[in-house]
């Protein structure tokens, strides 16, 4: 239910289904809120962010109740998050 900050974007887990392997998360980037629905394990999610239009892409490898694991691949000339 709440926003995880990842890198420049931030990933919200909406849906989880363990049984099936099948998640619904948002992805929010740039002030803009892409829902990628009914996903299953290993597939890669690409999608464009930031001044530059650099491709991300998420893939997760497991499903829990309420818990996705994964990774977020960055370009290398990607922007950092600014530190508190």
């Amino acid at each position: 239910g709440h926003s995880q900050p990842v890198s420049t974007v931030s990933l919200e887990l909406k849906k989880a289904d363990r049984k099936k392997g099948k998640f619904t998360m948002n992805v929010i980037a740039d002030d803009r809120t892409i829902e990628k629905k009914d996903r299953t394990i290993f597939e890669p999610m690409q999608f464009y962010t930031g001044r530059d239009r650099l491709l991300y892409e998420v893939v997760v490898m497991s499903v829990e109740k309420d818990k996705i694991t994964g990774y977020l691949s960055a370009p290398k000339n990607a922007p950092t998050p600014l530190s508190k």
